[in-house]
């Protein structure tokens, strides 16, 4: 799976985590940033749809498709 869509799922779930945080009444300033990263982590593992939408958000949007190919060219030329 390419990183920028990884990446996109992430961003959203880190989103979707910080949003409950807000809905329960608890500020974001007394939460480590990396608690919300690894609850992050957590939701998209609970959620792998999240990842499909992702992919599919990166394939319609012509910036993150054109860094999502740049990425794949950069990787092929690594494992060279």
């Amino acid at each position: 799976m390419n990183a920028t869509v990884i990446n996109f799922a992430l961003f959203n779930a880190r989103n979707i985590v910080k949003q409950d945080l807000q809905a329960r009444g608890i500020k974001l300033s007394h939460v480590e940033p990396r608690e919300v990263r690894e609850a992050a982590h957590r939701y998209l593992a609970a959620h792998p749809e999240l990842l499909a939408q992702a992919a599919e958000t990166v394939r319609n949007d012509p910036r993150l498709r054109t860094l999502a190919e740049r990425q794949e060219r950069q990787a092929r030329r690594i494992q060279r």
